[in-house]
């Protein structure tokens, strides 16, 4: 099997997709961490769980482990300009120039998306370049600020 043909069908078929945008955040001691994904989905609702995918080279990937905290800030539509901060090659704390950002004992959370979702890692499988991890879903801000920002086709769907 032609596994380059495979790789440039699947990835026509995944830009297809509309996926909700979402910045991961998390925080090891005071250094804070931000990451664009659409890699994310509900898994269960009871209990309420939550699964995320990583790139192994994010500097956020070694920040995520077992019983660390980290939250899913659903974007709104306005806030695309923190979708491509957090996805740029800067990184560290040049993420977070954009306002909004609230910490809170061990989690970090931006309260201008529509919702943070704070999730405590349960586990973590490792395949090929990324981690999928596992949160239990600990509590949710739902903070009506309009629609979720989504992505689709290479770009950003706006109104």
């Amino acid at each position: 099997m032609d596994n380059s043909k495979v790789q440039e069908d699947f990835l026509m078929a995944m830009r297809g997709a509309t996926s909700t945008v979402n910045v991961i955040s998390a925080k090891l001691n005071e250094e804070r961490h931000a990451m664009t994904a659409t890699s994310v989905a509900s898994l269960s609702l009871s209990p309420p769980a939550m699964i995320i995918c990583v790139n192994k080279e994010a500097s956020i990937h070694n920040i995520l482990r077992k019983d660390k905290k980290f939250v899913i800030n659903v974007l709104s539509n306005k806030q695309q300009n923190l979708s491509e901060l957090c996805s740029s090659t800067e990184e560290g704390e040049s993420r977070f120039k954009d306002g909004g950002w609230i910490t809170e004992d061990e989690i970090v959370f931006n309260d201008n998306s529509v919702s943070n979702i704070i999730c405590n890692c349960t586990g973590v499988v490792d395949h090929s370049t990324h981690s999928v991890f596992f949160g239990d879903v600990m509590e949710v801000k739902n903070n009506n600020q309009g629609r979720a920002l989504l992505y689709c086709a290479g770009r950003y769907l706006v109104d």
